[in-house]
């Protein structure tokens, strides 16, 4: 059998309304999935002790160049996982 493909929407925070219609569009379907985005750079610092924030990791696994330029231009990205 083979495994199904999904659709994942990642909607702007800002597109609330979007983020609730794309939801509601979608319910039915099982292969299809509705997030608002969660990212934030303010989670992943952390003061040095100096009055500075550093980062605590050395990459940023959630950053994607293609994720990001369709939420500013678009208010969503949708992602499709096989």
């Amino acid at each position: 059998m083979a495994a199904m493909t999904r659709h994942y929407f990642i909607v702007a925070r800002d597109q609330t309304s979007l983020c609730e219609y794309l939801a509601r569009q979608f319910a039915a379907e099982q292969n299809v999935a509705v997030f608002l985005d969660r990212r934030s750079g303010h989670d992943r610092r952390q003061a040095n002790g100096h009055g500075d924030t550093v980062e605590r990791r050395a990459t940023d696994r959630r950053h994607q160049p293609f994720v990001d330029t369709q939420l500013r231009s678009l208010g969503y990205s949708m992602l499709r996982v096989e």
